[in-house]
């Protein structure tokens, strides 16, 4: 344990020496730079065409470069952009050029944040306190629809962030058009007086040739987020920051029914809302008051074959706002995970209100969070605050701290109270990220844990050391938790565990390669993991991929075998029960084999497929993963997933156990600014099927209506369901809601 939380320390203290010695990584070579140019007020209306006079004299960037596939060589379609402003706003005018016009645009839907690399799109990447860290990107497609992020370092993503902004768009023989206004307010600036230099990357991504060019390319190893390869905007005079305040009201009414009851009491409406304000150019302050998450996404049932929690992501909009800046370690292992506030097993929990302020700037960032979850039967009320630092050192390395707690009040009304019944779980992390030459970068945290009553104390961390070359990447992973170890508002995949994960990825391009295959990419990662407390080895599997090919379109095709190695001891033979079929304690090794297919994921058609069969445990494993989805418009778009998991003799009961998860989405979209989507899914491990369905409409930037019906209940024999209905309600919601946008 010693080493292990050493080498975490060796992690963090690379931030600092080499802030030193780092240097951008393209300090050799010529920037372009391009001049904003002013324009009269109201000289712009936002209609997709550049017909305006105001137009016709900005100056144009041009001599976009390709980063995929030939980099460095001149791109086949040709760009142009142009940057003006006026005292309410940011202009940018692109014009993207393509021999077959508006037939050889490719765009799966029409939803906001749209997948980056299926669809065609321009992308306005802008760094204006030019500190070649942070970025702030536009992005939209031929058809309109948005998509916008803030990224730290060109690691940390924040892509849920909205802003403020609008874009219209056209389509012609020649290719398409795209005008987008930004205005001030949403934008994070010097307040310097006078003309300003920022830093900015522009980018667009030709999907029928699979091409992406840049003004200013950047190596493929990197992404367009990574600031240290932008070109530069002069000539930009933003007027002085204002107060910048933005309200968001909303109204809520909401019935629910469970079962043959009728809709029960708590049916009603509700009121409550956000409110937003530019305290300065760099610090934003957030409030908000009886929360609601009634308009986000559903979360997907999956059926878990490891020994291992599952990780759900956060898709509620007021954590999704800022949440790289509390953002430390990784998906399994992190000492924050904001899905423990307003969630018991993934139903929701009241939010009285709360509060964050994120600060940042040249120096660096930080933040703090508070919430309090207000008691409901069974469940007490809490008390959550997060508290984040993390200051630059160098050209891109940096050191910080977090302290997260929880405070559980003790239960009341009927159950036993006080003092020995409230409960505090404390978690203090430092941590630190440093880039290594070019290529290389390093980081890591160490995290201590105490837990008032019952609780103890236990430590834990993480390293991960890795290389980006345009060869691949190879990198070293390991976690480490002990047994008393508690975040009670993070999220650790299992305690006392220890894991070496070591990993190569290539990417090979070879002069021999057909001309329909862009990269030879095999790859390897294994993952072993031990128990600490008294090093006893747990299970150790990998994941080889000797055959992997990458085509020029995005379709892609691999072959690979996957062994595992398992300890199971008695303890853990007790409980843990794949499939429903328990297991002998003992050693079990096995092997399975596979391929997968996938075809271009940007044609109005596509879909791909993977099969692996082999060993599992002391039975037989085959499973099936097949995804199927069409868009003929992309005002269209329907999609299809299907598992099978096919176990054969599993178990001491040597059972054979087969189970379904289908999943079906469909999106019908009038405009990128109205659209009705509708998931369902069902799941026979559980014999439980969901449905959710919203109606959105986005009346003026931000400001929306929303119509959400979800519905969720159990596939049984009518028999069954007549001898125990109690057992087998439908639970029913419907919410209409309406929030409102006001930017003061």
């Amino acid at each position: 344990m010693t080493r292990l939380l050493a080498l975490a320390a060796l992690a963090l203290a690379c931030a600092a020496p080499a802030g030193a010695q780092a240097t951008a990584p393209d300090d050799e070579r010529e920037r372009p730079t391009v001049q904003a140019a002013r324009i009269s007020d109201g000289a712009i209306r936002l209609d997709g065409r550049l017909a305006e006079a105001a137009w016709q004299v900005v100056p144009v960037a041009s001599g976009f470069l390709q980063v995929e596939p030939d980099a460095g060589a001149p791109a086949d379609l040709g760009t142009e952009v142009r940057v003006a402003f006026d005292g309410r706003a940011l202009y940018v005018g692109a014009v993207m050029y393509d021999s077959l016009g508006a037939e050889g645009l490719r765009v799966r839907d029409l939803r906001r944040d749209f997948d980056y690399f299926d669809n065609d799109h321009v992308s306005v990447t802008l760094d204006p306190f030019g500190d070649r860290r942070n970025a702030t990107s536009f992005q939209v497609t031929p058809f309109g629809a948005l998509r916008d992020l803030q990224v730290r370092d060109g690691v940390d993503f924040n892509r849920d962030w909205d802003g403020v902004w609008d874009a219209r768009t056209t389509r012609s023989d020649s290719g398409w058009t795209a005008e987008i206004a930004i205005p001030w307010a949403t934008l994070r600036y010097p307040a310097a007086t006078g003309t300003q230099a920022w830093g900015m990357q522009l980018s667009r991504n030709g999907r029928r040739a699979n091409e992406l060019s840049a003004w200013s390319p950047w190596p493929r190893q990197f992404n367009v987020y990574h600031m240290a390869f932008a070109g530069t905007l002069t000539g930009v005079e933003p007027p002085p920051p204002g107060r910048n305040l933005r309200v968001q009201p909303y109204v809520l009414t909401e019935a629910d029914r469970a079962g043959d009851d009728p809709f029960r009491d708590n049916a009603g409406a509700q009121v409550g809302g956000d409110v937003k304000w530019a305290v300065t150019p760099s610090t934003v302050l957030d409030l908000t008051v009886n929360t609601d998450f009634a308009q986000a996404d559903a979360d997907q049932q999956v059926i878990n074959l490891s020994r291992f929690s599952v990780f759900f992501p956060e898709r509620r909009q007021f954590f999704l706002e800022s949440a790289d800046v509390f953002d430390i370690g990784s998906d399994n292992f992190t000492p924050f995970y904001s899905r423990r506030i307003g969630l018991d097993t993934g139903r929701p929990v009241p939010l009285d209100g709360g509060a964050r302020l994120v600060s940042g700037g040249t120096w660096g960032r930080a933040g703090a969070l508070g919430v309090r979850q207000r008691a409901t039967e069974g469940i007490p009320a809490s008390w959550f605050g997060v508290g984040r630092a993390s200051l630059n050192v160098g050209a891109e390395n940096r050191v910080g701290g977090m302290l997260v707690t929880r405070h559980d009040e003790a239960l009341g009304d009927g159950f036993e109270t006080g003092d020995a019944l409230a409960r505090t779980n404390t978690v203090a992390v430092v941590d630190g990220f440093s880039r290594l030459g070019r290529t290389g970068a390093v980081s890591g945290y160490a995290a201590a844990s105490t837990t008032s009553g019952d609780g103890g104390e236990g430590v834990a961390a993480q390293v991960w050391i890795r290389n980006r070359a345009p060869w691949g990447y190879a990198g070293f992973f390991q976690q480490v938790a002990t047994a008393d170890y508690e975040a009670a508002t993070g999220f650790v995949f299992r305690r006392d565990i220890l894991l070496n994960s070591p990993a190569v990825f290539l990417d090979l391009r070879p002069g021999w390669l057909p001309g329909s295959v862009r990269s030879f990419a095999p790859r390897v990662v294994a993952d072993v993991f031990h128990r600490p407390s008294d090093g006893a080895f747990l299970l150790a599997d990998a994941s080889v991929t000797p055959l992997r090919a990458i085509f020029q379109s995005g379709a892609e095709a691999s072959a690979f075998v996957r062994p595992a190695w398992q300890e199971l001891d008695e303890a853990e033979a007790a409980v843990f029960r794949p499939l429903g079929a328990p297991l002998a304690s003992g050693f079990y090794r096995y092997v399975q084999v596979g391929a997968a297919l996938s075809s271009d994921p940007s044609r109005q058609v596509s879909g791909g497929v993977e099969v692996s069969t082999g060993g599992y445990y002391d039975g037989r494993l085959t499973t099936v993963e097949a995804t199927a989805s069409a868009a003929p418009s992309p005002r269209l778009a329907v999609a299809l997933r299907y598992v099978l998991n096919d176990a054969r003799r599993l178990g001491v009961e040597a059972r054979d156990v087969r189970t379904h998860l289908v999943g079906a989405e469909t999106r019908l979209a009038l405009s990128p600014r109205l659209q009705a989507t509708a998931f369902w899914q069902y799941n026979s491990l559980v014999d439980q099927a969901f449905l959710n369905a919203r109606l959105s409409w986005e009346f003026a930037p931000l400001s929306f209506v929303y119509l959400v019906v979800n519905d969720s209940r159990f596939i049984v024999p009518t028999a069954d369901r007549m001898a125990t209905p109690d057992r087998f309600p439908a639970e029913q919601q419907g919410v209409l809601k309406v929030s409102f946008l006001r930017q003061l």
